[in-house]
């Protein structure tokens, strides 16, 4: 914590030695300086306080301290007295010198000793409370800062062990096995790895809304289709649960526009939401509809309801209600966070409603609607073309890792060489001038991105036309940017959809 001193702005040395003298009869530090100029090339750490003589007022100083006021840090708010002759308008001078300030306190001279002090020591005892503010605020930020480092470090190490799970069940589902149990267990597996990875995405996601890093796609789409189709994506959870979805979609189109991936987020968080406080054999109604200048969603389920109490914090990060936690609902209470904060930024509101408990819950999203013509044209779709056989190196420390990606690339019919390490996957790439190769970040000896830049800077062809993708557990903002920034074509967070990864295969 600083020890600020008060300063004493005026150009007379005889002024500045009596009000310094009162200062430090009364044991407060100060010192003076002969312009408003010279106290703007103090550190703002040494002013407690700024006491100012009506005569330093003068330009061009003024505008260079007027700026200098406007700078401040949000939690900064120098304390100011002013110090004028008698019989000035002082309230008029201050309106007109300061009028962004609303810490100036004003004295006439000639200068009491006593109304000087008692001044000086409110506006120091103010100051204090700023650093004070500012030192909890940089706290605050270094533990958003190591938060989000572990945030990073803990997906990192929990996607690697599901990407190999992940692509077990995959391989599984092309095995033709009718053994009742083998596809119950084959299933189960599946659907807890997509729920753990939905589990790591969301931690992140609420790192990334929190620092204002997350960047919407926008388009013009119709809220019906997206509705119906994030809808069938939770068909099989609810099926899972015996439940039933009713879907109920506006007779008009419902143009909005918005990220068609972040509106599928929020359609599903709110899906699983239900189902996830409904019990079996219970119904979840998802409604697409119009209201006049709004496209509204509305997720309706006839569940455990929210109680009166717990109504004004079921957005807040981490909230669970504890009269639901012998249910064993699990989750980490920040699914609703996430689409209330998506929902903002897409412009829009949401509401809940409950009558209670046992009788269900209701949340309503509302967008702002869009002329007809501000949805996107979209292109018809079309299958891929089959991709033709490639060479493919895997550059991957994590021996499950390795072998379940060379058995998938093995089944799309790709060939497959291997590497364990940085200089490894140099060694082999210079070796079979691959078409592709899929590199992990965090590798021995070298790291993905040293490998990716080796590559990129070898003079010829192959090293220019051959195709570099990121295989990571990173998946922040910043991972994705440093990989384009090393010479990657695509970056793929574990555990990657296989689907995805063949979709890719082809394009190339």
């Amino acid at each position: 914590m600083e020890t600020s001193a008060a300063i004493i702005v005026t150009p007379s040395e005889t002024d500045a030695r009596v009000a310094l003298s009162f200062l430090h009869e009364a044991g407060i530090p100060g010192r003076a300086c002969p312009s408003l100029g010279e106290l703007c090339k103090l550190a703002p750490g040494d002013v407690g306080c700024a006491v100012l003589v009506e005569e330093a007022l003068v330009h061009p100083d003024i505008d260079d301290f007027l700026s200098m006021l406007a700078a401040q840090p949000p939690w900064s708010d120098l304390p100011l007295v002013l110090l004028a002759s008698q019989g000035a308008a002082l309230g008029a001078l201050v309106e007109r010198v300061f009028p962004e300030s609303g810490n100036v306190a004003v004295l006439e001279r000639p200068m009491n000793p006593v109304s000087l002090v008692s001044a000086v020591r409110v506006g120091l005892r103010a100051r204090q409370r700023q650093f004070q503010v500012r030192e909890l605020l940089e706290q605050r930020s270094h533990a958003l800062r190591q938060r989000d480092e572990f945030l990073a470090m803990l997906s990192h190490e929990l996607r690697n062990p599901l990407a190999p799970m992940r692509n077990a069940a995959y391989l599984m589902k092309r095995l033709d096995i009718d053994n009742p149990l083998f596809i119950k267990t084959r299933d189960l597996m599946e659907r807890q790895v997509t729920h753990m990875a939905r589990l790591v995405d969301d931690l992140l996601d609420v790192s990334r809304l929190e620092l204002g890093k997350v960047q919407l796609k926008m388009r013009g789409l119709d809220l019906n289709a997206a509705t119906a189709a994030a809808a069938e994506t939770c068909q099989p959870m609810i099926a899972a649960r015996n439940q039933t979805l009713e879907l109920q979609l506006s007779r008009e189109p419902a143009y909005i526009r918005a990220d068609p991936v972040r509106l599928e987020q929020i359609i599903c968080n709110l899906v699983t939401n239900a189902a996830k406080f409904t019990p079996e054999g219970g119904t979840i109604i998802v409604k697409a509809a119009c209201a006049g200048a709004d496209a509204s969603l509305t997720v309706r389920d006839s569940g455990i309801g929210i109680d009166a109490k717990m109504l004004g914090s079921v957005f807040d990060l981490f909230t669970q209600d504890a009269n639901t936690l012998e249910r064993s609902q699990g989750g980490l209470g920040i699914g609703l966070t996430i689409v209330k904060r998506l929902v903002e930024l897409h412009g829009g509101t949401i509401r809940v409603a409950s009558e209670g408990r046992n009788r269900g819950a209701q949340f309503t999203v509302t967008f702002p609607r869009q002329d007809a013509t501000a949805a996107d044209r979209k292109p018809a779709a079309s299958e891929a073309a089959p991709g033709s056989t490639k060479r493919v190196l895997v550059i991957e420390d994590n021996p499950d890792i390795r072998e379940s990606l060379g058995l998938l690339l093995n089944l799309w019919g790709h060939g497959v060489d291997y590497a364990e390490s940085g200089p490894d996957g140099l060694e082999r790439a210079d070796a079979i001038r691959p078409d592709v190769a899929l590199i992990d970040i965090g590798l021995p000896g070298l790291s993905g991105y040293e490998v990716a830049r080796h590559i990129r800077s070898l003079d010829d062809d192959w090293a220019r036309g051959v195709r570099l993708i990121a295989l990571t557990g990173y998946g922040r903002d910043t991972d994705r940017e440093k990989a384009t920034a090393s010479g990657f074509d695509s970056h793929l967070v574990k555990p990657v959809d296989p689907d995805v990864l063949q979709a890719l295969l082809k394009l190339i």
